[in-house]
């Protein structure tokens, strides 16, 4: 089968393509498709009747798109048709994608009027060509691409095979599955074989599984039943996209979303990935295609809620395009996008990805695909939903394509409010509109509700949430009449409603919830924080002690082997180091884990290897530190250290077990010195809020928890912190992001646990002291610390003010809505859109501006001072460019080139360490003027460097004496089993030779898998993401576990032979370079024979055990 690289990609053309022109780079074949029931082909037509892969497709694939649907025995209406293509004479027609799927470059076709559903946008636009067409159709139908030239990038797309898919009704996640290996260059379309299709019909969940027997490149071995039951059911998204699909079905030209129903469900789970990739490295001019990744699970949003998961496409662009001086890449997303018989269209970008939307523009056939259900929109309908132009005229056009964000934020369905029972407060609240920036209210009765709708533990106090066209958090409405009110309510502020809808539908009424309130002590500070408070007063020693008393804290508990309750302490110490309770629930949570509370463990490695083709072309790879049920191994270090000391092993008896407690130690150690993120005890970090009755003083909060968890220099603990504190957010750039205020408690606030109570006093918001910040969801970090808040002095308020003339530094983009649609009134939508997809796109431009100024203020800090007047330009151009895609501001490429040329060089030393930069150059790093005084990160890094090897050399030290250690429990079983074969020879001879034999394929079984693990665990594993890390253990698990084959067996049960296989796996290990071999293929058993060497031991549910914890207050010393 061919591999040969797919020719459809896009390519910047010198001219403009004219009439009605394709353009084929690269493509040896093409094929005319001819108007309807025209029979002709080209000489070198993929479809040809010659092709006994193709032969009779194309008939039928003519028929399909031209006779009527009731002849097609499709269950049907009006909303699954779409507006045909105009017939043209053949010499000039070409279909979008006749075998594209080997991407084709960019395609340039006239095509006649759209067909669209009548919105705002008509009614400031032109009236449509089609508009009494329009009026025959339903809003789901599809409509034909307008008078323009368009320029179609086909990612995967046959239309022969389309319509066999139709027909047959193929689910889209085969589509989908096939696309994938036709984007990898894995497959052809015209190499597959039409009759082994019929393998795939059905749902998602019954037709994916055949992929691995239709196509060979699909690998995986197969799993042993019972096994990744959990883990399946957060990563594979076949069945939720069939409950999409039915729910959908059945609901018909009425479809308004996939709202929570009764039984909890909902929808918009389903994330469908891809990545840009260069075609040429070389070329001048950029050139893409886009490559499909698998489909997995994942939080949900309000816009694919909306309209459905598969209507969605997220394109990752690797940072290596980005921050290319030319990429082009609004210019190549603009375009219409065809996968699998349906055009997207790109609407947002941000944080690297691009979000396309399925469309109803027409693909070349009158029918819409099968598995477009529920229907697609037309483009104009899917931006008039969310943000609907007519109606927000007064919005800049950069606020108005910044709204698609609050669309596609990670959410939950919560409750749905009435209409009446949203309330607008009026500006004459406390302290006014600006001082409670970002902040409504919600009754009790609400907040009991989510509680009980998404199992939180406690009813918060605050909940971060989207609804009605507003955003920011809602918090206890200060009323205790409104809170005894069986009714549920929310209140918004004008500061909050940013976008305005004619009417509110469900979807609108909904409150999406983002994560509920919570407060977390001790918290940590970031370098910036603390170069922040050693320029305002606080002295070096004081961060010195610090890191040393940290370190200590992570060497000492880990190294505290000593008493009665020593294991419990440590196995309860590694639990705490790694979170590792809270992100075995949050993984079990997936998309919910945010807006239910959970800690989710980033991955450590942020693309894929793409030289790794195993890796991206195998079936869906497991989920990252998801352990491998099959041998009992966990992912992560803490969480195997903690199942090899609940089994019984030490430190002191298990050379494994001290050596993964070591790299746990080492890890620790140079993460807090290199990362500089040092633990102040006497510190929180949660949200910012307004003081709702406006009787905090000005210079004065209030921070109260639920629990009592806030440390007290006397060493006990409250839930409430008193006296002076310093308050600070990311990012912390200039003197005055910082503040020094009192901390008090009043009574009227008893209420208001787990957040930060601003007051609304005074004459400007004390959040916008904080960077800028406002009460939409900021988080402050608190301290209390007193060797940090005695010395630190608030800096002069100048600084918390821009320079007068910034925004001289800048480009500003103003036009607003209204301005834009007054230059196109009388036009068509197709004409608009080009103008509001460079606004939509926008996140794509000048993506390395942020990081380039927020270097080159590190440098400014540590050059010229930290309040020079360069330095705070420079802290607040860092600023507007950060909201420059809200703002509209975009840095002028003279003051960019000016400042580059006179302040960018090497970091200092200490921001390399800390960032990991390994930079191949022979430039100096920055250094520090003389006269200036010593910088406090310097003064840090050399303290740390001392100390860390101080505490490195305790750790070897503890170490030194525990290898080599031989664990004769674990080598018992196969010993007993050598010597029962000894006994049964001297009895029988002929059992003894079965036995013998039985014991033989054991340890060639043994030998064999040693050796492929050696030859699968190179050097270079660890570099691998955690995911195809996981799947070649689990792969080398699996053959272990599947080998001998038992039913011949005579002596041994299927339960002997499992022990005896971990038994001799150890021992067999032994008698070479000990390795992981045996822990990483037989965890569980290992653990369960030391256990029972031990004495009494329990078995216990995989389920039950991964909830276990244990307490600090049950231990002895």
């Amino acid at each position: 089968m061919s591999r040969g690289m797919p020719g459809c990609y896009y390519r910047e053309s010198q001219g403009e393509p004219t009439g009605v022109e394709w353009e084929f780079e690269d493509e040896a074949e093409s094929t005319i498709i001819l108007p309807p029931m025209a029979r002709s082909a080209s000489l070198n037509s993929l479809s040809s009747t010659q092709s006994s892969v193709y032969s009779g497709l194309e008939d039928l694939s003519e028929l399909m798109c031209t006779i009527p649907e009731d002849l097609l025995g499709r269950t049907a209406n009006s909303s699954t048709s779409r507006v045909e293509m105009p017939t043209v004479p053949p010499s000039s027609v070409a279909v979008i994608g006749v075998n594209s799927a080997q991407p084709s470059s960019s395609m340039s076709v006239d095509s006649s009027d759209s067909a669209s559903p009548a919105s705002s946008w008509s009614s400031v636009l032109g009236k449509r060509k089609t508009e009494l067409l329009d009026l025959s159709l339903s809003s789901r139908k599809s409509a034909r691409i307008d008078d323009a030239k368009i320029r179609i990038h086909s990612i995967a797309h046959d239309r022969n095979l389309q319509a066999y898919f139709d027909r047959k009704s193929i689910c889209f996640g085969v589509q989908w599955l096939i696309a994938k290996l036709v984007t990898q260059n894995l497959l052809l379309y015209k190499d597959i074989n039409i009759p082994d299709l019929d393998k795939l019909r059905g749902t998602n969940k019954e037709a994916t599984p055949r992929m691995d027997q239709v196509f060979a490149y699909e690998t995986t071995k197969g799993e042993t039943e019972g096994y990744f039951v959990k883990e399946k059911a957060v990563l594979l998204p076949w069945k939720e996209l069939d409950r999409e699909h039915e729910l959908a079905v059945a609901i018909g030209d009425h479809f308004d979303g996939f709202h929570r129903q009764d039984d909890g469900w909902y929808g918009g789970k389903v994330h469908f990935r891809a990545t840009l990739k260069v075609i040429n490295e070389r070329n001048i001019t950029p050139e893409y295609r886009i490559q499909l990744m698998p489909p997995e699970l994942g939080p949900s949003s309000r816009l694919t809620r909306r309209y459905g998961s598969k209507n969605f496409l997220r394109v990752k662009v690797p940072r290596s395009i980005l921050n290319k001086p030319r990429h082009d890449l609004v210019e190549f997303f603009s375009q219409h996008f065809l996968l699998c018989g349906v055009v997207y269209r790109a609407f947002y970008a941000k944080d690297e990805t691009v979000f396309l939307v399925a469309t109803n523009a027409s693909a070349g056939c009158s029918q819409i695909p099968t598995h477009a259900q529920p229907a697609p929109p037309s483009l104009e309908d899917f931006l008039d939903n969310h943000n609907p132009i007519y109606h927000n005229t007064a919005q800049t056009m950069a606020k108005w394509s910044s709204r698609f964000a609050l669309g596609l934020s990670n959410s939950v369905p919560g409750i749905t409010i009435s209409h009446d029972n949203i309330v607008y407060l009026d500006d004459e609240d406390p302290g006014g509109p600006d001082m409670t920036d970002g902040c409504g209210f919600i009754n009790k009765v609400a907040l009991k509700e989510l509680r009980e709708l998404l199992q939180w533990d406690t009813v918060p106090t605050a909940i971060q949430c989207r609804i009605a066209g507003a955003k920011g958090l809602l918090i206890l409405h200060p009323d205790p009449l409104e809170n005894s009110s069986d009714v549920s309510r929310v209140y918004l502020r004008q500061s909050q409603v940013k976008i305005k809808y004619p009417a509110l539908s469900k979807c609108h009424l909904t409150i999406d919830v983002l994560r509920s309130s919570h407060m977390r002590s001790p918290s940590h500070l970031s370098a910036e924080t603390i170069v922040n408070l050693a320029e305002n007063g606080v002295p070096h020693q004081v961060f010195i002690d610090l890191m040393k008393e940290g370190l200590d804290a992570i060497v000492d508990s880990l190294l505290d082997w000593d008493g009665p309750d020593a294991m419990f302490r440590l196995w309860h110490t590694v639990a705490r180091s790694g979170a590792v309770v809270a992100a075995r629930i949050a993984r079990e949570a997936g998309g919910e884990a945010r807006a239910r509370g959970f800690f989710v463990k980033d991955n450590d490695i942020e693309d894929d290897d793409e030289d790794d083709l195993d890796a991206a072309i195998g079936s869906p790879r497991s989920i990252a530190w998801w352990g491998d049920e099959v041998s009992g191994c966990p992912s992560s270090l803490e969480e195997t250290v903690m199942v090899m000391l609940d089994a019984g092993f030490t430190p002191r008896d298990c050379p494994v077990l001290a050596d993964k407690l070591r790299n746990i130690l080492k890890i620790s150690v140079d993460n807090y010195v290199h990362r500089f993120r040092i633990e102040v005890p006497m510190s929180c970090i949660a949200w910012i809020v307004p003081d709702p009755y406006g009787i905090l003083a000005p210079d004065e909060v209030q921070i109260l928890s639920r629990d009592s968890k806030f440390l007290y220099p006397d060493g006990t603990e409250s839930n409430v912190v008193l006296g002076d504190v310093l308050l600070t957010r990311h990012p912390c750039k200039l003197p005055t992001d910082t503040q020094k205020v009192r901390a008090v408690e009043k009574s009227e606030l008893r209420h208001y646990t787990d957040v930060i109570v601003c007051s609304v006093q005074g004459n400007r918001r004390f959040a916008d002291l904080l960077a800028g910040g406002d009460y939409d969801g900021d988080k402050a970090i608190a301290i209390w610390q007193p060797s940090i808040v005695s010395h630190f002095k608030n800096a002069d308020l100048r600084y918390s003010h821009p320079p007068h003339n910034l925004l001289e530094n800048f480009h500003k983009d103003t036009i607003r809505v209204d301005e834009i649609l007054d230059r196109h009134r009388g036009s068509q939508f197709d004409d608009l859109i080009p103008q509001l997809q460079s606004f939509l796109l926008g996140g794509l431009r000048d993506i390395s501006s942020v990081g380039k100024y927020s270097n080159l203020h590190d440098l400014t800090v540590y050059t010229l001072g930290y309040a020079h007047e360069e330095t705070i330009r420079l802290a607040y151009m860092f600023c507007n460019i950060l909201d420059g895609a809200k703002s509209g501001l975009t840095i002028l490429p003279e003051v960019m080139k000016h400042d580059t040329n006179r302040y960018q060089k090497r970091a200092p030393e200490w921001k390399e360490i800390g960032e990991e930069i390994r930079l191949e150059t022979n430039e100096i790093n920055a250094q520090r003027p003389r006269g200036m005084n010593e910088f406090v990160m310097d003064a840090i890094l050399s303290h740390a460097r001392s100390y860390r090897d101080t505490k490195l050399k305790l750790v070897d030290s503890a170490f030194a004496n525990y290898r080599g250690l031989r664990d004769l429990s674990l080598m018992k079983p196969w010993q007993d089993a050598e010597l029962r074969a000894e006994r049964v020879k001297n009895s029988s001879g002929d059992a003894a030779m079965k036995m013998e034999a039985e014991l033989s394929m054991i340890r060639k079984h043994i030998a064999k898998m040693r050796e492929e693990y050696t030859k699968s665990i190179r050097s270079n594993f660890t570099g691998k993401k955690i995911e195809r890390r996981q799947d070649i253990l689990r792969s080398l698990a699996r053959d272990f576990a599947a080998v001998p084959d038992i039913s011949s067996f005579l002596f041994f049960s299927s339960e002997e032979v499992v022990r005896l296989k971990a038994s001799y796996a150890y021992t067999h290990d032994l008698t070479r370079k000990s390795s992981q071999f045996p822990w990483d293929v037989a965890m569980r058993e290992l653990g369960a024979i030391k256990a029972r060497s031990l004495g009494p031991s329990k078995t216990v549910a995989l389920g039950f055990y991964e909830r276990f914890v244990l307490k600090q207050s049950v231990f002895h010393r």
